[in-house]
């Protein structure tokens, strides 16, 4: 009954969206809205289309996890900047933090964003430095070619369901828990030529997780830390002891307090930032993220990331094998302007230019073809809805 519900609704919406001929402009942050920093400033649904997207919702809302799209946990909708939609299931809320899964791809592509708009990134077309010896073919694969998922390691995500043969499974819950980046360097050799093949990669965002410690000079980054700590009163820590303290301390100091988001990202037992996944946040926090990437890179005044670094995170790479991945974020190629993070089992942070909206899905859905189109059509039914 549900899904019957779910596709009939989705018919009497299916307006289409103009194809998509070429980037289309991000908005600015409108007049006299205020920036999300401090908390969201709310807003009424367009009168004309309230009713739809209430039934949108509602639809969302009623689902289990066995029903096509499966079992929403949270929704909330940004349109001009203001909160105007926000539905919780029962025992879910405002505070809640949820597994990004996957979602953490794209607040590690902001991460190399921020790198570079602080210098600690000359060139993402340079070799990732730090996580292969020199003298391996793997060292020479690039910033772009890693967050683009064109960097040809012989790594299996998608193509098996069998837990011992699936490399995401062995790499975050089997031999490689204790040290992700030793068991990527021992098991996935260079295949194929980089920037030749697209293949979906946990690990290689887990690479770029252990670069970007590396490039923020874990050590110095730490002392200094510790003395300004020492300096305002405090007890300085053991500098770089455990290896993920220095780099909680930056990913909260350069992306999410700039942000107002309470994030708390994960760490292997080596001290590796897990970079394609695991990061706890709000529903909330998820679309301020969002937001910075509508707001192309650019937070209350300050450009957050570099010029130009949002149109290059929603355009496929140049000469790249596949035109539905950018660099960190899923691409719509022919079904208009909106760009999206995607995380496990129904995790979303759709963002459309053109309606100057943000949708954050949260759920817990199958892991299937039906349910991921299913999702992706209730996201582009409710863009349809805002004019």
């Amino acid at each position: 009954m549900l899904r019957n519900i779910f596709l009939i609704c989705l018919a009497c919406l299916a307006v289409p969206f103009a194809a998509a001929q070429a980037l289309v402009p991000l908005p600015a942050q409108p007049d006299g809205v205020a920036w999300p920093t401090a908390g969201w400033e709310t807003g009424a649904l367009p009168p004309e289309h309230a009713d739809e997207i209430q039934e949108l919702l509602d639809i969302a809302m009623v689902g289990n996890r066995g029903d096509l799209g499966g079992e929403t946990h949270a929704v909330v909708i940004v349109h001009k900047g203001r909160l105007v939609a926000e539905v919780y299931r029962d025992g879910f809320g405002a505070g809640t933090r949820h597994m990004s899964w996957s979602l953490a791809k794209s607040v590690t592509s902001a991460l190399v964003g921020r790198a570079v708009q602080l210098g600690l990134v000359e060139n993402i077309d340079a070799p990732m430095p730090g996580v292969f010896p020199e003298n391996d073919p793997r060292a020479a694969i690039t910033w772009r070619q890693w967050i683009t998922m064109t960097d040809g390691l012989e790594y299996l995500e998608f193509e098996s369901d069998i837990l011992e043969a699936n490399d995401v499974a062995q790499m975050m819950y089997g031999a490689g828990r204790f040290d992700v980046v030793g068991y990527i360097r021992d098991s996935f050799p260079l295949k194929y030529a980089p920037g030749t093949r697209w293949n979906y990669s946990t690990a290689s965002f887990s690479l770029v997780g252990r670069a970007l410690q590396n490039v923020i000079g874990a050590g110095t980054w730490c002392s200094t830390a510790s003395s300004e700590a020492a300096s305002e009163g405090a007890s300085p820590q053991t500098p770089c002891s455990p290896a993920d303290a220095p780099m909680a301390a930056w990913i909260d100091e350069v992306l999410f307090r700039p942000l107002g988001m309470d994030a708390q990202p994960e760490f292997d037992l080596s001290g590796t930032y897990l970079g394609g996944s695991h990061v706890w946040a709000t529903a909330r926090d998820y679309a301020k993220l969002g937001l910075l990437y509508l707001r192309d890179g650019v937070w209350d005044g300050e450009r957050l990331l570099p010029e130009g670094w949002v149109d290059m995170t929603r355009t496929p790479p140049p000469g790249g094998p596949a035109n539905f991945y950018g660099a960190g974020f899923w691409l719509l190629p022919g079904e208009g302007d909106a760009f999206y993070a995607q995380g496990h089992e129904g995790q979303t942070i759709f963002i459309v230019p053109s309606r100057d909206l943000i949708v954050v899905r949260l759920a817990l859905m199958e892991e299937n073809d039906a349910n991921w189109e299913a999702d992706l059509q209730w996201n582009l039914a409710l863009a349809r809805a805002f004019p």
